[in-house]
């Protein structure tokens, strides 16, 4: 593992006159997870870089103050910044996933000060008034629970993606459209890219099981959080991201065992999981993906995640 933080800047941030690096009080740290891909690809790089630059208002609930960039990728990749001292390099050869990012992060959170995390995987875009929704859902949720995360509505193209809802007995389903209503916060979740989370929040779910290195962190870390009994905003905000499993086409037989295996100790843990209801819908699932793939070794992959449901009373 390496770790790289940039001395200056071409862009006057670091040593520059004016300028601190310390946390405020309104502070977020970004973590943007990388693999084999470069920053510069990353949709959402040149915002970054125009928030970090950008002047910061002392009425602002929200300011972006560091950017940890974590790279899972094998070889470490170029970050073409030259120097930057806002900006952090952590690569991980080892590619520890989203769980690892994650908690680096919140070590120099910790460290730092800043109360506020925003997650980012490397195919999320944000919009340019982003923190400006940000605040408004935060402002609009003052007077309930204390706010653990503010979630902005994700879609992927016109396909809308989070946030969602998890069944009695676990199982995610997506909004219909842009307008579905979170007024009830119980049992919602959503991706974890483009979420801001509580620094303090999210030490207090700790630890993160060592299951959820990728698939369904999100969704263990909102039901977490909301088992603590604290609440999750959700603001106007629209982001686009480009979300892997909408292919089974393409989908790696791996990759999909992998997602598998992590919902399977995601739906047991749930304290209304009902195996009766996941064996059959996953029946069905899997009787879809036979007739629309025609991928005999991914449904392969499905009819021993069915095995594996039947065993894990």
């Amino acid at each position: 593992m390496t770790c790289l933080p940039f001395k200056n800047s071409e862009f006057g941030l670091g040593e520059a006159p004016g300028h601190s690096i310390l946390a405020s009080s309104n502070g977020v740290l970004a973590v943007v997870v990388l693999y084999k891909r470069a920053f510069k690809d990353v949709p959402c790089s040149t915002r970054l870089k125009q928030w970090l630059i950008a002047p910061k208002l002392a009425s602002a609930r929200f300011s972006l103050e560091h950017c940890l960039i974590y790279d899972n990728s094998p070889e470490a990749q170029s970050l073409d910044l030259d120097s930057h001292a806002r900006f952090e390099l952590f690569h991980n050869a080892s590619n520890g996933g989203t769980r690892a990012a994650y908690l680096h992060a919140l070590k120099i959170a910790q460290a730092r000060g800043y109360p506020w995390i925003l997650f980012l995987d490397h195919d999320t875009d944000l919009p340019h008034d982003f923190f400006l929704d940000t605040e408004s859902a935060l402002a609009a949720a003052a007077h309930e629970a204390p706010v653990c995360a503010i979630v902005p509505r994700v879609f992927d193209g016109l396909t809308p993606i989070s946030p969602s809802r998890i069944t009695s007995y676990g199982r995610v389903c997506a909004p219909q459209d842009e307008k579905t209503a979170f007024e009830d916060g119980a049992g919602l979740t959503a991706i974890a890219s483009a979420s801001i989370v509580r620094t303090a929040s999210l030490a207090s779910v700790l630890p993160i099981p060592a299951s959820f290195t990728l698939d369904y962190l999100d969704h263990w870390l909102f039901r977490e959080l909301q088992l603590l009994g604290e609440n999750i905003a959700v603001s106007s905000a629209r982001v686009e991201h480009s979300l892997s499993v909408q292919s089974m086409k393409s989908m790696g037989i791996e990759r999909y065992r992998a997602i598998l295996a992590a919902e399977l100790v995601f739906l047991r843990s749930s304290p209304q999981y009902s195996l009766a209801q996941h064996f059959i819908w996953h029946t069905g699932r899997t009787l879809k993906l036979m007739l629309s793939t025609r991928r005999p070794h991914l449904v392969g992959v499905c009819v021993r995640a069915a095995m594996n449901i039947l065993q894990s009373k």
